[in-house]
């Protein structure tokens, strides 16, 4: 009975793969096949588990069960209808082959239904099942044999069509897709005849089948099957399959020298424990502790070129230290220098949004040039989706961009693309890096995905760089830093809300040193009596520091949209910096808004050594009231 409770648990995992499955085949009609084969298959495990239940000892003792012979009957139905969708599936994945392949996947399924007749309402599959004290006896039909040996057939020949498409499909996310398929059926398969038929041959005794209990492991491969199979339904990015073979490689030269004699040093010191029970229980910790100094030792010694693709801290600080003072040509000359180390790129493009919406070229290494309109079906699927990096596998297999695949595939093929990564400013895009192929030929993995992410921060700061600063009509205007960083701070400076309450006056000056530094002012109207204020500094130096400061501000008015808690205000200020500006990059300052309505001033001190508060309180003849409450408790929020 333990072993049935396989059949239920196989059959409650396939069960929730199949409307995800479904949902896939909004952009592709295999994953419709694939989610009627994680549907069988779960309908096979459950008729295989409920064969056991209601046929057992303890449903009624001894003798026939023909409510088990039903389930036995059905479940091989269910089987049969899921090999079905299997091979039509490999027909359709990822798209039909032609008309042909439509009129044979046509011939597969009116077979499975005379299969499937023929299975439920003759003795041809099943005959009788009996119930013992062990669990029950089933009694094969003339025909169990040709039936089971040929839809292990008709599964071998989907696998070998998945085989065959991974071998001869150009596109490499194709093939891997149908690699993964043509692995986990074949394995299936396999697991499925000998847990099934092989040990019926084996243990066929006077026309009945007392099978081995390996027999009630056949959910366990329909699991496999299906489990493969929607796995290479969702996946969209590759593999790095010589990352992944390295690591292995120096995981298996680890174990074999340093973890399987500490585990045979510690089988030793068990059993020296029955002279001492100290033996074990003191040697133990130090055999693993010395084994773990050893192979690290012996990792970083040996096995280093085993990690020679891991670059990613490298390439963050490299790029977190490009000058910007240095003009824009320096800027996305650097840019594409550490690129192209990193990932051995050989083109990289950058578009930019101008003044009407229009994301335009402001850099190509292959001179190619592009647009996309604001408004357009592109640039408005992109932008819902809220993605930051997009792969060109991604975009031929993710159902999000089936309704625009030809369009962002012909955006991808005008640059010669292969990875895409987009500056948001909340949810709207100032720019994209494009990124071309690789000089080797080869794809962008999993690894370079993450990557991707890593330094989606620093290349946020270069785009937010080129389009608020570093357009051509400024560049060729402004010849030196202070000029530039003058205009910077000064437009930081007077996009300012001034509060304009009749019950008070505002004013603030700030001296910095030739008009160079992060300090800034801000003011943002809440409603009608409150207001936001920032003030403080980022640290840095020169038109670095007034970028930065740029760029903060404008985050805190984004945050300032979608956040009404005034902690969680500052903690979004918080991760922004720490993720998205230069490493070491800090800021010393003082968020507080006011409420004019209540007389009220609600602060958090972010690091300044005290803020001065002056009130006409402090006066005999005054009336008035100022408060100051410290909002250090979480949970403030701002009124509307």
């Amino acid at each position: 009975m333990g072993l049935t409770l396989l059949a239920f648990i196989s059959a409650a995992l396939l069960f929730l793969l199949a409307p995800a499955a479904f949902r896939q085949g909004r952009s592709q009609s295999s994953g419709v096949f694939i989610g009627l084969l994680d549907f069988f298959l779960a309908l096979f495990s459950l008729f295989h588990g409920l064969v056991e239940v209601v046929g057992g000892p303890n449903a009624g003792g001894l003798g026939e069960s023909p409510l088990g012979l039903v389930f036995s009957r059905l479940s091989f139905a269910a089987l049969v209808l899921a090999l079905a969708a299997m091979m039509v599936a490999a027909l359709s994945f990822p798209s039909w082959m032609g008309v042909w392949s439509k009129a044979l996947a046509s011939v597969f399924v009116l077979a499975s239904f005379y299969v499937v007749w023929f299975a439920v309402a003759t003795q041809g599959y099943m005959t009788m099942i009996f119930r013992i004290p062990g669990g029950v006896v089933r009694f094969p039909g003339d025909s169990y044999t040709l039936l089971t040996d040929f839809m292990a057939g008709l599964a071998g020949a989907a696998a070998v069509t998945h085989l065959l498409r991974s071998i001869f499909t150009s596109d490499r996310i194709h093939a891997q897709r149908s690699s993964i398929a043509a692995l986990g059926l074949a394995l299936g398969i396999v697991a499925m005849w000998l847990f099934g038929r092989g040990a019926a041959n084996v243990l066929n005794r006077a026309g009945t089948m007392d099978v081995l209990w390996t027999f009630y492991l056949l959910p366990i491969p329909a699991l496999i099957i299906g489990g493969s199979m929607s796995y290479a339904l969702f996946i969209s990015r590759l593999f790095d399959w010589s990352f992944l073979a390295r690591r292995t490689v120096a995981y298996t030269v680890l174990t074999l020298l340093f973890g399987i004699p500490a585990g045979a040093a510690v089988a030793a010191l068990l059993i020296m424990g029955r002279i001492s029970i100290w033996v074990p229980i003191v040697g133990s910790p130090l055999v693993f502790l010395l084994a773990r100094t050893l192979a690290i030792g012996f990792a970083k010694a040996r096995l280093e070129r085993l990690s020679a693709r891991e670059y990613r801290e490298e390439l963050e600080s490299g790029l977190s230290h490009i000058d910007l003072s240095a003009g824009r040509d320096f800027v996305l000359g650097e840019t594409r220098r550490l690129l192209a180390e990193a990932f051995d790129l050989v083109e990289l493009s950058v578009l930019i949004e101008d003044e009407r919406g229009v994301y335009k070229t402001v850099f190509s290494s292959s001179g190619r040039t592009g647009q996309v309109e604001r408004g357009s079906q592109v640039h408005e699927v992109i932008e819902a989706s809220g993605v930051t990096v997009l792969l060109r596998s991604e975009a031929l297999t993710d159902p999000t961009f089936a309704p625009i695949k030809d369009q962002i595939i012909g955006f991808f093929d005008t640059f010669r693309g292969e990875a895409m990564v987009f500056a948001r400013e909340g949810r709207h895009i100032i720019g994209a890096f494009v990124l071309g192929g690789r000089r080797s030929g080869g794809d962008y993995t999993d690894y370079d995905y993450d990557s991707f992410e890593a330094i989606y921060g620093k290349l946020f700061v270069i785009a937010y760089y080129l389009k608020n600063v570093a357009r051509e009509s400024i560049v060729y205007t402004v010849s030196r830093e202070l000029a530039l960083s003058d205009q910077v701070v000064r437009f930081a400076l007077e996009n300012v809300d001034r509060p304009d309450d009749p019950g008070v006056d505002t004013a603030w000056t700030m001296r910095s040193t030739r008009s160079l530094g992060g300090d800034f002012v801000d003011f943002v109207r809440i409603s009608k009596r409150r207001w936001f204020f920032v003030l403080g500094d980022i640290s840095g130096k020169g038109l670095s520091a007034s970028m930065n400061m740029l760029i903060l501000k404008s985050m805190i008015r984004t945050f300032l949209r979608i956040e009404r808690d005034f902690t969680g205000l500052v903690q979004r200020v918080n991760a922004f910096i720490k993720d998205n500006l230069p490493k070491g990059t800090f800021f010393a300052g003082i968020f507080g808004y006011f409420d004019f309505e209540r007389n009220a001033l609600y602060f958090i001190n972010c690091g300044v050594p005290a803020l001065l508060l002056y009130s006409p309180a402090s006066r005999p003849s005054s009336r008035s009231r100022a408060r100051a409450r410290s909002s250090a408790s979480s949970g403030t929020s701002f009124p509307s």
